[in-house]
This record gives C-alpha cells, structure tokens and sequence, in this order.
C-alpha cells in the first residue's frame, strides 16, 4: 500500500467518524481545520498501514465537563504549552472518540463524566517530518461530572501532554488564556 493509499483511506474514515458523530450526537459546529506537527515524538514519516497511523495517533476528543448539576463552573486543565482548556486528549487504537473525551477528563481531573452531547466537530492535518500529512477527527463533547475529586494527574514531565494544574471556573472567571473560551463560555450560560 502506498502512502497515498493509506492517506486516502484515513481521510474517508475520518469522514465516516465525523459523519457518525453528528447522526449519532445530532447536529454540532463544525470547525476548520489545524495542523498539528511533526512532533519529536512522532515517526519521521508516515506508517505504512492505517493501523498503524492509527495507533500513532487516532485523532483528538476533549470535553468540556460542568462540574456541577446546575452547570455553573467547569473543569479546565493547564498544559504545558500555557493554556487553559477542556481536559482531552489523543484517541488511542479500539476506542471512540467520546470514550476518549470521558477517559481524558478522568485521566487528567480525577473525575468521573457522562458525555451527554456533542459541542463541535474538526480535522485535524497530522503533519510527519518528511512532509507528509493525513486528516484525523477531532471532537469536543459535553458532560457532565459523575463521581470523583478533583486532582491533578501525575505523570513523567517529560510526557507530552502532562497537566500542569486543575481548575474550577464559571463563565465570569473563564481564564483568558482560555483554549475555546467562547464556546466553553456558551455551555456554562446555555445550560
């Protein structure tokens, strides 16, 4: 197979999934798209199969979680790049895009959520070193905190996407460093 091949077919499933989650969700924004690499830890180029692309990296889901029933503050991550956003992360092989969004929330927060809707919807370009790109979903999901305590995670420094802090915030406070701070205000007042 080549690249082209593979590149191809990555594109049309990542059509299909974008396409699932709107039937499956019903009707979300849908954002343009954003390169994203090459990364120090991403091969150099391109895997030679889709399975492999996707173990590499199958896309991104995030969720913007409402910490408490009446939805007045959420949950907001600091990374290391010096932005606050909705916890997420990168979809790994076997799993969906809103299990990835409730996983990542609990990974990186110590919470428990129900997704309970779709926020929006992208691309994003995977982009290699030797110049390759292939199109992978993206999604941002709403939900809703379940069970847990707030924490912050605890993983290597030197992890990618290690979070630097937790915070609880309502649409007066919303940080302006705020990754999708009018979208993550918009939940926090619709609800």
């Amino acid at each position: 197979m080549t690249w082209e091949d593979v590149r191809t077919a990555v594109a049309d499933r990542t059509e299909r999934v974008l396409a699932g989650l709107h039937e499956e969700w019903g009707d979300a924004e849908s954002l343009p798209a954003f390169a994203f690499g090459p990364q120090p830890w991403h091969p150099d180029e391109p895997p030679a199969s889709v399975e492999d692309l996707l173990a590499t990296f199958g896309g991104i889901a995030a969720a913007v979680v409402c910490y408490t029933a009446e939805c007045q503050e959420t949950v907001l991550v600091y990374n290391r790049g010096g932005y606050w956003e909705p916890p997420g992360g990168v979809v790994e092989p076997g799993t969906t895009l809103a299990e990835t969004a409730a996983a990542e929330a609990r990974e990186e927060t110590g919470l428990d959520v129900e997704v309970v809707g779709l926020l929006s919807t992208r691309t994003v370009d995977l982009q290699f070193a030797d110049g390759s790109e292939a199109p992978l979903p993206v999604a941002t999901f709403r939900a809703h905190r379940t069970a847990g305590k707030l924490r912050v995670e605890r993983e290597q420094n030197d992890h990618p996407g290690v979070t630097r802090g937790v915070g609880l915030f309502g649409p007066d406070v919303l940080p302006e460093n705020c990754r999708d701070r009018e979208r993550v205000r918009d939940v926090l007042s619709d609800d």
